[in-house]
This record gives C-alpha cells, sequence and structure tokens, in this order.
C-alpha cells in the first residue's frame, strides 16, 4: 500500500478569489492519504474555498488519512467548503478520522458546506471515518454540514461515529445537519452513532435550525444508527425554529429507524423520534426506534414514531404536547400495540394517585396533565380514562 507523506497546506483567500486544494492529489486505489493540516484564511468578498482532506475521488481500496481542515472567515458572501475525504467515495473505500473546523463568527452572509467524508455521492461499500465537524456562524450566515456526505449514501455504505457541533452566533442565520448524508439513504446504507450539537448564541435574534440525525430522506432498507441530537438556546431569540429528528425526515420501503435520543433547546422545538412523515412498503414494514425525547424548556411539540418510546419532562418542561402516545405505528400501517412512557421523576410525584388527580380531559377531549401553574403535557387523541400507572414513571 502506497502511503502518502503528511502535508501541511496554508493559504490566504482575497476578494473574488477561488482557491481549491487538496491534501493528497493523485491518492492510488491501494493507497492511503498522509495525515494533512490545512489551514485557511478568508478575508475578502465573495471568495470561494474548496478545502479537501485526500483527493478528489476515492474508491477502489483507498483510504483516506486523519486530516485536520481549518478555515478562518471574516469576509462578506463568502462559500467555503470543507470535504474531510473527498468529493466522491465508492468501491471499498475508507474515511480517515478528520478534524473539520469553520470560525465564521464574524463573516457576514457567508455560506458554508462541511462534510466528514464527502461533499457528494458515497456508494458501493465506502464507509465513513470518525469524524468531528465543528463551525460558527456570523451573521445572516447560513451552513449545511454533515458527518459522512454532503448528498447521498447508496448501496452497503456506512456512516462513521460523527461529532457535529454548530452554534449560531450572528444575529441571523440557519443550518441544516445530518450525522451521516445530507439528502438520503437508500439500497442497504446504514448511519453511524453520531452526536449533533447546536447551540443558538446569545447574541441571536432570528434563525433556525434542521436537525436530522441520519438523512433527509431513508429508503429500501436503510437504517439508522443510535443518535444523540442536542438544541441549546444561550439567548431568548425572537424568532428561531428548531427541528430535530432521529432518523430523516422522510422513511419509506423497508427501513428501519435507530435508536435515538433527543434533547430540546429552552425554546419552542419540534421533536420526532423517527421521522415527520412515513410510505411504507407494506403495512409495517417501517420499524422505528425506541427513543427518548426531552423537549427541554418551551412549549414543544413531540411525536417519538413507531415503536415503544420514551418521553421525559423536567421542572419548567413549559406546555408540551405529545401528539402520538401510543400511535406511532399507525403511520407505518402497523396495528401492533406499542408501550410509551413517560418519565415525570424529576417533579417529585408521591404515587400515581397524587399525579392522576392531575389529569383531566380539555374541551376537546384530549387528556391533560397539569404539572405546575405553568407546566402541562396534552396527549393528543388519548383521553384520561386511557391512562395507567404503567405508563408514567413518577
Amino acid at each position: 500500500m502506497c502511503r502518502m507523506p503528511n502535508d501541511t497546506i496554508i493559504v490566504s483567500v482575497g476578494t473574488q478569489q477561488f482557491v481549491t486544494e487538496f491534501g493528497d492529489p493523485g491518492l492510488p486505489n491501494d493507497g492511503r492519504g498522509g495525515s494533512d493540516k490545512m489551514i485557511a484564511t478568508v478575508d475578502g468578498s465573495n471568495a470561494v474555498l474548496i478545502f479537501v482532506g485526500d483527493d478528489q475521488t476515492l474508491q477502489a481500496h483507498s483510504h483516506g488519512g486523519n486530516d485536520h481542515l481549518a478555515a478562518t472567515v471574516t469576509g462578506f458572501g463568502d462559500y467555503v467548503f470543507l470535504d474531510g475525504d473527498a468529493q466522491a467515495m465508492s468501491g471499498d473505500a475508507h474515511g480517515g478520522n478528520d478534524v473539520l473546523h469553520v470560525d465564521a463568527s464574524t463573516s457576514i452572509y457567508a455560506a458554508l458546506g462541511v462534510f466528514g467524508d464527502a461533499e457528494s455521492a458515497m456508494s458501493a461499500d465506502a464507509r465513513g471515518g470518525n469524524d468531528v465537524v465543528m463551525a460558527s456562524m456570523g451573521n445572516r450566515s447560513s451552513g449545511a454540514f454533515s458527518g459522512d456526505s454532503g448528498s447521498s449514501m447508496s448501496d452497503h455504505a456506512h456512516g462513521g461515529n460523527d461529532i457535529l457541533s454548530v452554534t449560531q452566533v450572528g444575529s441571523y442565520g440557519g443550518a441544516s445537519m445530518s450525522g451521516d448524508a445530507l439528502v438520503s439513504m437508500s439500497g442497504d446504507a446504514h448511519g453511524g452513532n453520531d452526536i449533533l450539537i447546536y447551540t443558538v448564541g446569545a447574541a441571536a435574534q432570528s434563525g433556525g435550525a434542521s436537525l436530522v440525525g441520519d438523512a433527509g430522506y431513508m429508503s429500501d432498507d436503510s437504517r439508522g444508527g443510535n443518535d444523540i441530537l442536542i438544541a441549546v438556546a444561550d439567548g431568548n431569540p425572537d424568532s428561531t425554529s428548531i427541528v430535530l429528528v432521529g432518523d430523516a425526515a422522510n422513511i419509506s420501503g423497508n427501513a428501519h429507524g435507530g435508536d435515538d435520543i433527543l434533547h430540546g433547546s429552552s425554546l419552542d422545538d419540534w421533536l420526532y423520534g423517527d421521522a415527520q412523515t412515513y410510505a411504507p412498503f407494506t403495512a409495517g414494514s417501517i420499524a422505528g426506534g425506541k427513543d427518548m425525547l426531552n423537549g427541554g424548556g418551551g412549549n414543544d411539540q413531540l411525536w417519538g414514531g413507531p415503536n415503544d418510546d420514551g418521553f421525559v419532562f423536567n421542572k419548567g418542561s413549559g406546555l408540551d404536547v405529545i401528539n402520538d402516545f401510543d400511535q406511532g405505528n399507525k403511520a407505518v400501517g402497523s396495528t401492533a400495540r406499542e408501550h410509551d412512557l413517560i418519565n415525570l421523576h424529576d417533579y417529585g410525584f408521591a404515587d400515581w394517585a397524587a399525579l392522576k388527580s392531575l389529569i383531566s380531559d380539555d374541551s376537546t377531549g384530549n387528556a391533560v396533565i397539569h404539572l405546575t401553574a405553568t407546566d402541562a403535557i396534552t396527549l393528543e387523541g388519548v383521553h384520561t380514562a386511557d391512562l395507567h400507572a404503567k405508563d408514567f414513571i413518577v
């Protein structure tokens, strides 16, 4: 096996410049990339930077190096793309364990794309590395971030176990984050076990983020990983929408969701244990994971999805709604019974009798759990008479 050298590449990108750099150009099909350091300063306006940790394409038995890609962006309207290994991966190619970091906290109108392994498709038996993706976004900036592919994973491609952490520093901005493929997973593709963290900074006024554990769309026999999604709000913006989805926005065919943990912020968040919409090949062909959802503070909307899910509420949880308690299997056409669980241990109820006295139906017949003067949980489609001690942890 040919091993490429460990390189250090340092560039400065000025106004309207277009710079592309590869850490290991010409990497052989059975070669291993070096552990490269690629460092850029983008201080002009309308500039474009593309860093690729290894080569344009990794294929056959090539293996990416363990690279460190970093960019500091201070200009106006700049485009920055960091690809941990390649722009596409196929065959038995393996990505390295890369660290990618963009500091665009003082930029304006920056557009960021940071992908742990490949900017576009990962196919055949390609496997992503265990990568770390970090970014801070300035005013009116946007970004797309994924642990493995910036596009699709197909065939038997497998995502790595990645960590993504993105912070909105500026007043306005937005981000799309995916643990594995930003767009789609199909065939027998498998997602890794990823951690996604999105932070709304203290100065943020408006913005939003979508955190998806695996991919935008999952189809065929693809399988999601066991992911952790966390949203944090350091400030109190006027308008911010944060959506956390354990596996994919849409799951179709015979795909399976992973066992995910979702934790919302102090804002009004939307949490989906598996997906927002489903299109099963046959009734019940989609399997959801056993997920754990905690909306945090704020007035949150929660969907556990198919399978047995848990909902955790802490003091100060706000006015929340569980939209599919013991009903998630209906979304995939399954009549199998499920046993969702509501964890209220933090509220310190003595027993089921003490909690039961605080549950009543609202004017539309939905059960409402009145936890405190400011905390309550509405169970859509569930009556008070349907609830029992086995549905709760007190």
